[in-house]
């Protein structure tokens, strides 16, 4: 009996000392820490879990997808290297996306996405809260003023419901000369509800080619669509406030939907466009040194995927991070079988750089007539990377694309490395 207790004891020990030995092999080294994947879990988990930037993460790590990682790899937390993002913090709120919280604020969309680990543009969440990187959190800026309509396009015909969802059969339908309501607290039509009504207009009118700027002022929320692609998207509770999309369009009718809701007290409704620009030039080559203001791409869409002919579409776009599904950019492009092209240019300092594309399906990318990523062929989300010395200036960037079937989406980023 005493020879069991004394080889009893002695296991325990032994255990005890095998334990801190491993304590001790698995401690990281000062400013590092090694995180071991668990099933469920992703690189915005993690890296929020430590404080850490997710694309400083994946970089360190070697992670050119940051959608893909695997159970058990074996991840390096830099602390020391890595700061988390400093600066203002906005709290999501229904009816937001990433384009209109960085106007809201002056800043890239790109770069509120870096700082806070958010892979697709599409995917936030209401409560959401990120962080506006250069933005002091007691001063955000506000919303910049837009002048007023001095005229109200129309006819519409207005489809008004005793809801706020646009369900089922309209109360009333009626023909508005224009969108600028103020009911104040009454109804918008007779025998209606003061509050929890909605309404949808619609017409077709006709553009000359050019941008234009769509514009909607209201309280509560709001939606417009051009030739059925959503522009504005504004639908939740608020106060009045203005928002605004330019849309390149050609000369001839287009259709444009307004869809309007109260939930509570004031009812407030503003829709109207003006021109800001004329027929748009044509597309600067890789060997030209013509382009777009720096912070804005210029699209053209082709229905081919050989880029060829006269283009069918284009647009104006803050970023290039579209998840188009099964869907199509436009009415005008082909929902599989097309193709595109942006150009910009970029500020970049002295560095290394890596452009990135996440694509489905075939992608290239110049920087400075310099092809740094060319994966022209079927895929299916994967991210590729090509590098790019940047002696510091403001370089011409191209990025093509083709659309094969199925899904269709697009992403492209750089960073320095």
């Amino acid at each position: 009996m005493v020879r069991r207790r004394v080889t009893t004891v002695a296991a325990i020990v032994l255990l005890g000392c095998l334990l801190a030995t491993s304590m001790v092999s698995a401690a990281p080294q000062r400013g590092e820490i090694i995180h071991v994947v668990q099933r469920g879990e992703t690189l915005t988990g993690i890296a929020r879990r430590y404080g850490v930037d997710m694309w400083a993460l994946a970089r360190a790590n070697g992670v050119t997808n940051p959608s893909r990682i695997y159970v058990g790899q074996r991840l390096v937390i830099r602390t020391t290297e890595v700061p988390a993002p400093s600066g203002a913090v906005h709290v999501v709120r229904a009816g937001e996306n990433l384009n209109s919280i960085a106007w809201r604020y002056g800043v890239d969309v790109w770069s509120i996405a870096r700082a806070n680990g958010i892979v697709n543009l599409n995917r936030i969440y209401v409560g959401q809260r990120l962080t506006i990187p250069g933005r002091a959190p007691s001063s955000p800026p506000s919303q910049p003023s837009q002048s007023p309509a001095t005229s109200y396009p129309g006819p519409w015909t207005g489809e008004y419901f005793d809801n706020v969802s646009l369900a089922g059969s309209p109360y009333t339908t009626r023909t508005d000369e224009s969108i600028a309501f103020d009911w104040a607290y009454g109804p918008p039509a007779g025998g209606m509800p003061t509050n929890a009504f909605s309404v949808r207009w619609s017409g077709t009118f006709w553009f000359e080619e050019g941008t234009y700027r769509f514009y909607a002022k209201v309280d509560d929320g709001v939606r417009v669509y051009v030739d059925d692609v959503l522009q504005i998207n504004g639908w939740r509770d608020g106060s009045f406030r203005q928002y605004y999309k330019d849309v390149w369009l050609c000369a001839g009718d287009h259709s444009v939907r307004v869809e309007y809701y109260d939930r509570i007290q004031v009812a407030k409704a503003y829709a109207w466009w003006k021109a800001i620009s004329g027929p748009a030039v044509a597309t600067p080559t890789p060997t030209s040194t013509a382009a777009p203001p720096s912070g804005v791409w210029y699209g053209e869409y082709f229905n081919n995927k050989e880029l060829q002919g006269t283009p069918v579409y284009r647009s104006h776009d803050a970023a290039i991070g579209f998840d188009w599904g099964a869907g199509r950019p436009s009415r005008e492009v082909w929902h599989d079988g097309w193709s595109a092209r942006w150009v910009t240019r970029v500020s970049l300092k002295n560095d290394h750089y890596r452009f990135c594309a996440m694509s489905d399906d075939g992608v290239r990318i110049w920087v400075n007539n310099q092809l740094v990523v060319d994966e022209w062929h079927a895929n299916n989300g994967v991210a590729y990377c090509g590098a790019f010395w940047s002696s510091g200036g403001t370089y011409p960037v191209k990025v093509e694309y083709y659309e094969d079937g199925g899904n269709a989406l697009l992403y492209v980023w750089w960073e320095p490395h």
